[in-house]
């Protein structure tokens, strides 16, 4: 059983926190800009905050029970510096050139990765505290910092779809769907969802 886990880091909860993330952070910066849209602002910023939160628990809780082994921020690293190594090596055969390509954008991806979970905590703590400080250096701060977490989500995607271009396969298919027969993690899923939806219910009312 330990076995056929460690080879599989998705399941459904990550995906769906994934996608929480996502929505979450282009909402919020669509509506940072606008007093009309401020409270749905603050919103998206919480619900970023508590999706990013919620993540870490699973990351440790998921092997716990035996449902995933998600990859975390060191294995990331290690793959990114291993990648680009093998770039590099394999960028000195002219005739291996399409490789290193393919490579160089993996290790893109992979380091996006790390960089998308160094920058948000800091994106969204600095949004917290601008919001009860009213600080204008604060504010100036954080636009920055959302500003660099919008650049790397875009290098992310970047890579991602170069790296599929040239492996031939959409690789984001498995961020997107796959088989989940762990009744756990749906259980898990739902009650995640089910959190948010009284959340957002009571930052409305």
């Amino acid at each position: 059983m330990s076995s056929t886990i460690n080879r599989v880091h998705l399941d459904t909860n990550i995906r769906f926190l994934h996608l929480v993330m996502m929505l979450s952070f282009l909402g919020a910066y669509l509506t940072g800009d606008s007093e009309k849209w401020h409270q749905w602002h603050m919103l998206f910023g919480y619900t970023l905050a508590i999706a990013l939160v919620l993540r870490l628990m699973w990351q440790f809780l998921a092997p716990t029970l035996a449902v995933s082994q998600p990859f975390g921020l060191r294995k990331r690293r290690i793959m990114a510096k291993n990648l680009l190594q093998l770039a590099w090596k394999k960028g000195q055969d002219l005739s291996l050139s399409k490789v290193p390509l393919q490579l160089t954008s993996a290790t893109l991806f992979q380091f996006s990765i790390v960089l998308i979970f160094m920058l948000l905590p800091m994106t969204v703590t600095l949004g917290y505290f601008t919001e009860n400080t009213h600080s204008h250096s604060l504010k100036e701060i954080h636009e920055l910092f959302a500003n660099l977490f919008l650049l790397t989500v875009l290098i992310h995607l970047a890579s991602l779809l170069l790296n599929s271009l040239l492996l031939k396969q959409f690789l984001a298919k498995k961020m997107l769907w796959t088989r989940e027969n762990s009744l756990i993690t749906w259980n898990v899923t739902v009650l995640m969802l089910s959190g948010f939806i009284a959340f957002w219910s009571w930052y409305l009312t």
